[in-house]
């Protein structure tokens, strides 16, 4: 029986009590005088019985309804409130939700574009959408000195003129904007670049790796092609830019390689018109060999097993224990030299024996991972994007799996952020695929670029790995904390860590572990070792 919370009784309560009196008096007045209690009163008496209680039932459901109804209203009302919606009486239920729904997907995209910014704020020049001058000059020490890069490399300065009467223009600014998009084009046919405005109307594009013979060519080519770009249209005949670069080796100061691309820049501005200049020193005969022997180099590297596999711990600071291994690849070259991969994948790519090295590396690191699983960490080992795309390359993969001589429970496999960004229609795809199998997935090298990363809403990541140049004396730079908080803030929401690479110095893991970092590696714990190790065994 229903009660009101007043002590009233409802009214299905009232009928139920009507119909129970009535088949009481009913059934007393039948066996008092039987001969006089017709059958039709039993019959009529034995149907309201049922009939009350299914009204009892079907009027509780209804009420209960109405009452749900009320409730998902008021909600509607306090969202509407909530989200600062105009909550006019005569919208339906169904618009409203739509509202709510449009609203809740514009706050979330503005969101992840706040975050980029407050990420970003200290590195970018917003005018430009590059990199400033800040961030340009970190990753140009971090290219100097650091062992795991190409030992050589290029720097292009490029000057867009600009007349007095033009100075702050929408016009200059336009034209800049113009030589940016065309450096995006040319840098994208290169492995490793960074694009970056140094002053007004000053850009500079470093290409890590370029060989000596291939610097004219590259600053005559960008000559041509940016003086002839739409921008300066109504610049024709005109002098509107001059380009000065200079070659670099590994340990350079970055003053000085700066101070001689600038004279280089001065001396085209004396030569003519839109022209370019550059100094290129000497290199030495190791990085001045072309692609016939490192083709053959590397063909006969793979038949004798010449490429020799390092790991390198990557710690946790809240475990304090080893979350994995990377596995770092060198090559002993037939002169005895070892050749780290900087090196020689470029010039594997070239030669399109890349996809035979991520499978040699691949398997032979499996192997090494199978043989003590139980005690072993996981092995993180870098595939290029290229190798992914090969149809080819992922029917060996598949292959490796069925027989069971690739277990993707003890890998994770790394991609760099700018494979993954150039080729990201295709790539993702494939690395979803990866993932299904059973694969970690990894995205490293991020901070070199600051693209808006909005790979990782679609990817299934398990973590992402600062580049160095981001690292590299973080607790001087209030610009790369800013950064490394803003990108930890954007992936706590998704479940995706952020480890830190190329850690040296204790005041640096100190103040990535303030800035919530889930953990690092680089020579600060270990240099890289000849066999994967157990917590226990690092010292």
């Amino acid at each position: 029986m229903v009660i009101r919370s007043s002590g009233q009784f409802s009214a299905p309560s009232l009928l139920v009590i009507a119909v129970t009196l009535l088949l009481l008096t009913s059934a007393s007045f039948y066996l008092l005088k039987p001969s006089a209690f017709s059958s039709f009163t039993l019959v009529a008496s034995l149907v309201l019985w049922p009939c009350s209680l299914l009204w009892l039932f079907y009027s509780h459901k209804l009420r209960n309804l109405q009452q749900a109804a009320a409730k998902q209203q008021q909600l509607i009302t306090a969202i509407y409130k909530q989200l600062e919606l105009n909550a006019a009486p005569e919208k339906t239920e169904v618009r409203q939700l739509t509202e709510i729904s449009q609203r809740i997907s514009h706050l979330l995209k503005r969101d992840q574009e706040v975050r980029h910014l407050v990420r970003v704020q200290g590195l970018i020049d917003h005018e430009l959408e590059v990199g400033n001058r800040v961030f340009f000059e970190s990753k140009l020490q971090h290219y100097l000195n650091d062992q795991a890069e190409s030992a050589y490399g290029a720097l292009y300065l490029v000057q867009v003129h600009q007349s007095p009467s033009e100075a702050a223009s929408i016009r200059q600014l336009q034209r800049l904007r113009g030589c940016i998009d065309i450096l995006h084009g040319i840098a994208a046919a290169y492995t490793d670049t960074v694009l970056a405005r140094l002053s007004d109307n000053d850009l500079v594009l470093l290409v890590a790796g370029l060989a000596a013979d291939d610097m004219a060519k590259l600053g005559d080519r960008m000559a041509v092609l940016l003086s002839r770009a739409s921008c300066f249209a109504d610049c024709q005949d005109q002098d509107v830019l001059h380009i000065g670069y200079a070659a670099y080796q590994r340990g350079q100061a970055s003053y000085q390689l700066l101070s001689e691309a600038d004279m280089a820049l001065k001396t085209a501005q004396l030569q003519g018109q839109n022209s370019a200049y550059g100094v290129v020193n000497q290199q030495d005969k190791a990085v001045a060999r072309g692609s016939v022997w490192w083709r053959s180099e590397l063909s006969k590297a793979l038949q004798e097993q010449r490429f020799v596999l390092s790991f390198q711990p990557v710690m946790s600071w809240q475990d304090k224990d080893i979350l994995q291994h990377e596995v770092l690849i060198r090559l002993h070259s037939s002169d005895g030299a070892k050749v780290p991969a900087a090196v020689f994948l470029p010039m594997a790519h070239n030669c399109g024996l890349v996809g035979l090295i991520d499978q040699h590396v691949l398997l032979k690191a499996a192997k090494l991972c199978a043989v003590d699983s139980r005690h072993y960490s996981r092995c993180s080992i870098n595939i290029s994007v290229s190798s992914l795309l090969d149809t080819q390359w992922w029917q060996w993969l598949e292959q490796m799996l069925l027989s069971g001589q690739i277990d993707p429970a003890q890998l994770a496999l790394e991609v760099t952020e700018h494979q993954v960004l150039k080729h990201y229609k295709a790539a993702k795809a494939v690395l979803l695929k990866l993932h299904k199998a059973g694969f970690s997935l990894i995205v490293d090298q991020v901070g070199l670029l600051l693209d808006n990363a909005g790979y990782v809403d679609e990817l299934p990541l398990e973590s992402v790995k600062l580049h160095p140049s981001v690292v590299r004396n973080i607790d001087q730079h209030l610009e790369q904390q800013l950064f490394v908080r803003g990108l930890i803030a954007g992936y706590a929401n998704k479940g995706v860590r952020v480890l830190a690479t190329g850690v040296e110095l204790e005041q640096e893991w100190l103040t990535l572990q303030k800035l919530g970092i889930a953990g690092g590696q680089g020579f600060y714990f270990s240099q890289p070792l000849n066999q994967i190790i157990t917590h226990g065994q690092l010292q």
